[in-house]
């Protein structure tokens, strides 16, 4: 609801009795609601209470309250406590009812109930309301978080109910057998149970959408699927005890997502898994007995039956104990596969075949991994650090990763000390060339490279700038590699497209048609030792013309420049990557305003007080400007600012806009809020 109507609405209200509340029909100040409880009087104009404190107070609540007020809808009660004992009665005609941390027994008189909604998370109860049999066109119980109770109500007696969350009940053993066949139930939420143990055998409630079991530690098992549950999405049995899926799983056809991550006792997968054919998203990370996962058995009743995981995009293995995964070698299955990780399976020795739609594949610290497939080049991000036995078995660089295939692709990361034979090998890790707008126009990418080691103990960064003419354009951060101190050698492999480099650059070539471009690696943290660079520039056919232009004005280093022999296979591959839904080519050319949010906090201060500190420099104006060549500029590690806010008349709200600029022209900026002061701070 939009304030303003809200506003309006509040108005209407207190019109109806500006001196007397109990004449009003919804009540939600405080004061008034203390006023008409005092009076304990009977009245029928309350239809709503909703009273929500800022912090938990005591207030007295008679027994009979409630009852007194006929035509009572809605009771909303927060931060409320009640210090009376014994029961709270209320009426029949009372539609929904929330009181967290409620300390007392519900009471309703005799004849029909209307309650809709119950919500009594975080309260004392150790069992359902005596009149519970009574409440039957209840459709959302919230339960949660109520440690006392031990057992989840019958729920035979509420044919209309959707909704049950009973989270966080952490005591609660049993789950009624009721929910097992129930109707309408849609959402059944047992979330953090951790001494649930007892869930029913059969589960065949036709209508569940969401069904949470994360964290039930203890559950051993989960439940046979005797019929088509087509409603249920999303199954999620994180840190369960469950040993085995039943076959009936299959049963779940409308299933998108299953999350079995951390199930450190989960170790047969059916074959009949391969049936889910809505499933895309398989997780089953950290499953530690997990030895095998099943291949798909062919059906020979039904030679035209559809493939296994028609639709699944992503499959988490990793820290499994798997020795083999030969279930990818079907190429029946895994038509649409996008994401692998089978990362520290210690025992995996091979990967033999990938599904031919795979981008990115996460390998890394496989300690036996010895063999790869050869059309790993096919992959868009290919992640595979600590796997001595790849380079012990002769899988080197250049084996796997050929120019040909690798510059329409994206992101390496891989054993070994050497680059790729085909990179320009540059110790400075600092490439710098002149282009006129024609040449500009055929270079397709820049491939980087860069071999290094981890030595410490902490972050593994690599930045990317790129200069046009002296001006910064663009800087990339690569890496946050956290994996161990390794004594082996990885080589990092990425290429770029001009337009996220250096722009579109229509105006940056001027009258000679001549343009300084450069691109600088640096490696962040103290983590990475860098012991080698390399880039090559990857261009379409060039003219004759334009040859010749290269030769005679020697605007850069031939051998730097790699011409692509099909030109069309080239633009097909890239029209093919944009035309993905969600894809669009990348238009760095415009200002960039980054968000203050997502600055490190070591990077952003602010502290009580009125005195800049003395090393800053006092600019009365706002204002800096300076001169700098190209070369000082490469030294410029960053810009330290420092604002005294003055805070005057009570607490304000601190924004900002700084906005750069070179030669006049407007950069990219930084904004955004500093949160609320009622005194002076300094900012840094």
């Amino acid at each position: 609801m939009h304030d303003l109507i809200q506003l309006m609405g509040m108005d209407i209200v207190k019109d109806e009795d500006r001196d007397y509340p109990i004449n009003r029909s919804r009540l939600w100040l405080r004061d008034d609601v203390l006023d008409v409880l005092s009076e304990d009087k009977e009245t029928k104009a309350i239809k709503a209470i909703v009273l929500q404190l800022p912090e938990p107070k005591d207030i007295y609540i008679g027994p009979d309250a409630f009852t007194k007020m006929k035509n009572l809808k809605l009771l909303i009660l927060l931060n409320v406590d009640n210090s009376i004992q014994g029961p709270i009665h209320l009426p029949n005609g009372l539609r929904w009812f929330e009181w967290p941390n409620c300390g007392l027994t519900l009471e309703f008189s005799h004849g029909p109930k209307k309650l809709v909604g119950l919500d009594m998370r975080n309260s004392k109860i150790k069992e359902a309301p005596r009149h519970f049999k009574d409440l039957q066109n209840l459709k959302f119980i919230n339960f949660s978080s109520c440690q006392s109770l031990l057992c989840t109500p019958n729920l035979d007696v509420t044919p209309n109910l959707k909704e049950l969350d009973l989270s966080w009940c952490k005591n609660l053993e049993r789950v009624h057998e009721s929910v097992a066949y129930h109707g309408n139930l849609q959402f059944l939420n047992l979330h953090s149970c951790s001494k649930l143990h007892h869930f029913p055998d059969v589960l065949r409630t036709k209508n569940l959408l969401f069904l949470d079991l994360d964290c039930c530690s203890k559950l051993q098992r989960f439940p046979d699927i005797p019929g088509k549950i087509e409603g249920l999405r999303e199954l999620s049995l994180t840190k369960t005890s469950i040993e085995e899926l039943p076959a009936s799983i299959e049963n779940l056809v409308s299933l998108e997502d299953i999350d079995l991550s951390h199930c450190k006792k989960l170790a047969i997968l059916p074959p009949s898994i391969y049936k889910l054919e809505n499933l895309e998203n398989l997780n089953l990370s950290n499953c530690s007995k997990l030895m095998k996962f099943p291949k798909k058995e062919e059906d020979s009743s039904d030679p035209h039956a559809k493939t296994g995981f028609p639709q699944l995009l992503y499959l988490t293995l990793n820290e499994c104990n798997l020795s083999e995964v030969e279930f990818l070698e079907n190429p029946s299955c895994f038509p649409h596969l996008n994401r692998l990780d089978v990362s520290g399976c210690h025992q995996l020795k091979q990967i033999l075949k990938i599904p031919r739609k795979l981008h990115y594949l996460r390998a890394n610290d496989c300690k036996s991994l010895s063999k790869i497939p050869s059309d790993i080049h096919h992959v868009q991000d290919a992640y595979l650090p600590l796997c001595p036995k790849l380079v012990n078995n002769g899988s080197a660089v250049n084996d796997l990763v050929n120019l040909e295939h690798f510059y329409p692709r994206g992101h390496f990361l891989l054993p070994g000390g050497e680059m790729p034979w085909w990179l320009l090998p540059n110790k400075e890790g600092y490439l710098s060339f002149t282009a006129s707008k024609d040449l500009y126009k055929k270079i397709v990418a820049l491939v980087v490279s860069v071999v290094f080691r981890k030595e410490h103990e902490s972050d593994c960064q690599f930045y990317l700038r790129s200069f046009v003419n002296g001006k910064g354009m663009t800087c990339y951060d690569h890496g946050d590699y956290d994996y161990p101190v390794s004594c082996l050698d990885h080589v990092w492999l990425d290429r770029w497209e001009p337009c996220e480099l250096w722009g579109g650059l229509e105006d940056a070539f001027g009258a000679n048609n001549r343009s300084q471009f450069q691109v600088m690696i640096s490696a962040g943290g103290t983590g990475a030792i860098v012991t080698k660079c390399g880039f090559r520039l990857i261009c379409k056919p060039l003219e004759e013309d334009l040859e010749i232009l290269l030769k005679d004005d020697q605007l850069l280093d031939p051998a730097l420049v790699y011409e692509i022999q099909n030109e069309d296979c080239q633009t097909s591959l890239k029209e093919a990557d944009f035309a993905k839904p969600g894809l669009a080519t990348k238009d760095t050319s415009t200002v960039e305003r980054c968000r203050y949010s997502l600055l490190p906090l070591d990077q952003r201060h602010v502290s009580p007080g009125g005195e800049i500190p003395e090393e800053f420099i006092l600019v009365e104006d706002g204002t800096i400007s300076f001169m700098a060549s190209q070369d000082l500029y490469y030294k410029f590690l960053g810009l330290a600012l420092c604002v005294v806010v003055g805070v005057e008349g009570g607490e304000k709200e601190i924004s900002f806009d700084i906005v750069p600029h070179i030669h006049g022209q407007r950069r990219n900026g930084l904004s955004g809020t500093l949160s609320s002061f009622d005194s002076d701070q300094v900012w840094i």
